[in-house]
């Protein structure tokens, strides 16, 4: 049923000439940095230690080994890659540490300094969990701003992707241009059933100068093609697509590895082979 609403999807609305999105990499691969080497030129993607780049519960002491980095960031400036440090954020709440649910200012910007201290060449920081999980619109505003007033202190100039995973015009408000903001993370089902939302959110975004990514989970080999025909429509900057489901609380390594289809979906998106 998915498949056939996503051709009809494509089939019911004008797309207009455009380039296709860049590939931007959902990259949570631990220690498994071999798959950075699969990565095209000109490619996004992130380095997550562990839930981030420090060690369980601590503001100041990094995970061990992070000499294995190293290569990659060797191979992304030979190769143009754009690297993010990935932080958790959780949710607006900041009581406590608990992965998934709540992290303490502490502890966020304890990760910010640590990914510029030992990894320099980074370009930016990645913020997940960037919205509320008791939503108020009003609140995006000020969380936004004191993130981004992390990055300021550590990496001036340092860029920024702020993951809010659903189609929000409070988000993109909230947001300042040159920033990234993801825009929707879900199934092709929601790809399908939140297209009004999903366009104008990317068109706000887009005409405020700031760039939208979009990422796709639990989409079969059979879809691949047909998803990618669905971004000339919704036209985010960005896309990734992976066929795992997005189900983490189930069990699901989503982003643990990179898709089945990853050869076409780099040749459909950049070019290369």
């Amino acid at each position: 049923m998915r498949k056939y609403l996503l051709l009809l999807l494509i089939w019911s609305l004008p797309v207009m000439a455009m380039a296709k999105p860049g590939l931007a990499v959902v990259s949570y691969w631990g220690q498994r940095v071999e798959n950075f080497e699969r990565i095209p030129d000109h490619t996004i993607a992130l380095i997550n230690p562990s839930s981030g780049i420090l060690a369980k519960d601590s503001i100041d002491t990094p995970v061990d080994d992070l000499d294995i980095y190293k290569p990659v960031f060797r191979r992304a400036k030979s190769h143009d890659l754009s690297l993010y440090g990935y932080v958790p954020t959780g949710y607006f709440r900041h009581d406590c540490n608990i992965d998934g649910k709540c992290q303490t200012w502490a502890r966020i910007e304890g990760q910010v300094k640590t990914y510029f201290d030992k990894m320099p060449a980074l370009q930016g920081i990645f913020f997940d969990e960037t919205a509320p999980a008791d939503y108020d619109c009003a609140l995006f505003a000020a969380e936004y701003e004191k993130l981004r007033a992390l990055v300021a202190k550590y990496r001036p100039g340092g860029q920024i992707i702020f993951n809010v995973g659903m189609p929000d015009t409070c988000a993109v408000n909230a947001s300042a241009s040159d920033e990234m903001i993801v825009l929707f993370e879900n199934d092709g089902q929601h790809y399908v059933n939140d297209y009004k939302q999903i366009k104008a959110a990317t068109e706000l975004a887009k005409s405020r100068d700031v760039r939208v990514w979009h990422i796709l989970n639990n989409i079969p080999p059979d879809q691949l093609d047909i998803v990618l025909r669905a971004s000339d429509v919704y036209a985010p900057d960005y896309l990734y697509v992976i066929d795992v489901s997005g189900d983490w609380q189930a069990g699901f390594d989503t982003y643990g590895d990179l898709p089945a289809y990853w050869k076409a979906e780099v040749k459909a998106l950049t070019g290369n082979k």
